[in-house]
């Protein structure tokens, strides 16, 4: 009977470090949103990365280049940093998480032209992608609904007119 009583609190105790080395492991640190452009001008490469900061902010670094080095595009060509509170931060991980039910047979699509998207999050080293052709083409037989607001949310807190970077120019 004694042995019982000390093997119930021990099996416990290692089935509770267990659990939470799995939460651990499923942190969230850094997002990154890349937008690649098979012709377009103005925006044709964007990034934006959020990291975590601290408790009460995240920095978000925004990226944006034109296809073409020329004063016309200038006003594409951007480098800022800002921040944001953490619950925006979440808000994001939140959605995330419904990244994990896309259908990847049915959402693979490949083109000649348009344009590649892609989230990739994580935290230290151990980051989780997907990368789509022209998630707008076929938005949703593809299933991508989730990926495509996903990607528009993180453009609107970068500050960049999504009408900007994503339509077809």
């Amino acid at each position: 009977m004694n042995k019982i009583n000390f093997l119930i609190p021990l099996l416990i105790l290692c089935l509770s470090n267990c659990q939470k080395r799995d939460d651990h492991t499923e942190r969230i640190e850094d997002i990154e949103f890349s937008y690649i452009s098979g012709l377009r001008i103005p925006y044709n490469t964007v990034t934006i990365n959020i990291a975590r900061n601290n408790k009460d902010s995240s920095n978000v670094f925004i990226q944006s280049r034109p296809l073409f080095d020329s004063p016309k595009w200038e006003y594409s060509k951007i480098d800022k940093i800002i921040k944001i509170d953490n619950l925006t931060f979440e808000k994001i991980i939140q959605k995330i998480k419904l990244l994990d039910h896309i259908n990847m047979d049915k959402a693979h699509k490949i083109g000649n032209d348009g344009s590649t998207w892609k989230i990739e999050y994580g935290s230290k080293g151990k980051n989780k992608s997907y990368t789509f052709w022209s998630p707008t083409s076929q938005t949703k037989e593809r299933g991508l609904d989730n990926f495509v607001q996903l990607s528009e949310q993180i453009l609107d807190i970068s500050k960049l007119k999504k009408e900007d970077v994503l339509e077809d120019y």
